[in-house]
Protein backbone atom coordinates (compact mmCIF):
# COMPACT_ATOMS: atom_id res chain seq x y z
CA UNK A 1 0.00 0.00 0.00
CA UNK A 2 1.06 3.50 -0.83
CA UNK A 3 2.02 6.20 2.21
CA UNK A 4 1.53 9.81 1.82
CA UNK A 5 3.97 11.84 3.51
CA UNK A 6 3.54 15.59 4.10
CA UNK A 7 6.18 17.73 5.87
CA UNK A 8 5.40 20.70 8.09
CA UNK A 9 7.46 23.78 9.55
CA UNK A 10 6.77 23.69 13.28
CA UNK A 11 7.39 27.07 15.29
CA UNK A 12 6.67 27.10 19.03
CA UNK A 13 5.74 30.28 20.67
CA UNK A 14 7.38 31.05 24.01
CA UNK A 15 6.39 34.22 26.45
CA UNK A 16 8.55 35.75 28.22
CA UNK A 17 8.18 38.97 29.77
CA UNK A 18 5.19 39.49 27.68
CA UNK A 19 7.50 39.44 24.74
CA UNK A 20 6.65 37.21 21.73
CA UNK A 21 9.38 35.11 20.12
CA UNK A 22 9.08 32.08 17.46
CA UNK A 23 11.72 29.65 17.56
CA UNK A 24 12.15 27.38 14.44
CA UNK A 25 12.35 23.67 15.68
CA UNK A 26 13.15 21.68 12.59
CA UNK A 27 11.04 19.63 10.12
CA UNK A 28 8.31 17.13 11.26
CA UNK A 29 7.37 14.46 8.65
CA UNK A 30 3.59 13.08 9.10
CA UNK A 31 3.17 9.70 7.61
CA UNK A 32 -0.50 8.54 7.02
CA UNK A 33 -1.72 5.55 5.54
CA UNK A 34 -3.42 5.42 2.58
CA UNK A 35 -5.74 2.78 1.57
CA UNK A 36 -6.09 1.20 -1.94
CA UNK A 37 -9.70 0.00 -1.15
CA UNK A 38 -11.40 1.89 1.29
CA UNK A 39 -14.92 2.24 2.56
CA UNK A 40 -16.79 5.25 4.24
CA UNK A 41 -18.38 5.21 7.71
CA UNK A 42 -20.67 7.13 10.49
CA UNK A 43 -21.23 5.37 13.75
CA UNK A 44 -23.47 6.50 16.82
CA UNK A 45 -21.43 6.16 20.09
CA UNK A 46 -20.14 2.68 20.00
CA UNK A 47 -22.77 1.02 17.70
CA UNK A 48 -21.70 -0.76 15.03
CA UNK A 49 -19.85 1.24 11.62
CA UNK A 50 -22.68 1.84 9.16
CA UNK A 51 -20.58 2.03 5.94
CA UNK A 52 -22.20 4.74 3.52
CA UNK A 53 -19.47 4.99 0.72
CA UNK A 54 -16.56 2.50 -1.24
CA UNK A 55 -14.42 3.03 -3.44
CA UNK A 56 -14.28 0.96 -6.52
CA UNK A 57 -11.37 0.38 -8.77
CA UNK A 58 -13.20 0.11 -11.70
CA UNK A 59 -14.87 3.22 -11.66
CA UNK A 60 -13.91 6.65 -11.43
CA UNK A 61 -10.02 5.56 -12.23
CA UNK A 62 -8.95 9.18 -12.82
CA UNK A 63 -10.18 10.58 -9.67
CA UNK A 64 -8.42 10.56 -6.21
CA UNK A 65 -11.27 9.22 -3.77
CA UNK A 66 -12.93 11.25 -1.28
CA UNK A 67 -16.27 12.39 0.62
CA UNK A 68 -17.36 16.28 0.78
CA UNK A 69 -20.44 17.19 2.56
CA UNK A 70 -22.45 20.43 1.54
CA UNK A 71 -25.16 21.90 3.35
CA UNK A 72 -26.16 25.07 2.73
CA UNK A 73 -28.17 28.06 4.55
CA UNK A 74 -31.53 27.15 2.96
CA UNK A 75 -34.82 25.63 4.60
CA UNK A 76 -34.02 21.90 4.45
CA UNK A 77 -30.90 21.51 4.25
CA UNK A 78 -29.50 18.79 5.98
CA UNK A 79 -27.64 15.36 5.97
CA UNK A 80 -29.29 11.91 7.37
CA UNK A 81 -28.24 8.76 8.73
CA UNK A 82 -30.02 6.01 9.98
CA UNK A 83 -28.37 2.95 11.28
CA UNK A 84 -30.28 -1.00 11.45
CA UNK A 85 -31.67 -0.27 14.72
CA UNK A 86 -33.80 3.00 13.14
CA UNK A 87 -31.44 5.88 15.24
CA UNK A 88 -31.10 8.60 13.37
CA UNK A 89 -28.10 11.20 12.65
CA UNK A 90 -28.36 14.51 10.79
CA UNK A 91 -26.79 17.43 10.42
CA UNK A 92 -28.95 20.44 9.16
CA UNK A 93 -29.12 24.07 8.75
CA UNK A 94 -31.84 26.13 10.38
CA UNK A 95 -33.11 30.15 11.70
CA UNK A 96 -30.01 31.30 13.95
CA UNK A 97 -31.30 30.27 17.51
CA UNK A 98 -30.95 32.24 20.82
CA UNK A 99 -28.64 29.43 21.99
CA UNK A 100 -26.50 30.01 17.99
CA UNK A 101 -26.68 33.84 19.14
CA UNK A 102 -25.06 33.29 22.55
CA UNK A 103 -22.19 30.90 20.80
CA UNK A 104 -21.70 33.23 18.32
CA UNK A 105 -21.22 36.04 20.63
CA UNK A 106 -18.99 34.25 23.08
CA UNK A 107 -17.08 33.42 20.28
CA UNK A 108 -16.78 37.29 19.15
CA UNK A 109 -15.54 38.00 22.60
CA UNK A 110 -12.97 35.28 23.35
CA UNK A 111 -11.59 36.63 19.73
CA UNK A 112 -11.69 40.87 20.55
CA UNK A 113 -9.77 39.71 23.64
CA UNK A 114 -7.30 37.46 22.12
CA UNK A 115 -6.60 40.75 19.48
CA UNK A 116 -6.88 43.15 22.46
CA UNK A 117 -4.00 41.19 24.01
CA UNK A 118 -1.97 40.93 21.31
CA UNK A 119 -2.14 44.48 20.59
CA UNK A 120 -1.75 45.11 24.20
CA UNK A 121 1.96 42.96 23.79
CA UNK A 122 2.46 44.58 20.87
CA UNK A 123 2.50 48.28 22.67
Amino acid sequence: MAKAKKTKKVEEVKIEDQSEQLQQLGDVTITQKKYDECEWCFQFDEDDPQIFAWTDSEMNKDEDPKIVFTITNVENSYISFTNKDGKKFRIFARELSEGGKDLRNKQREAFKQLQNGSENQEA
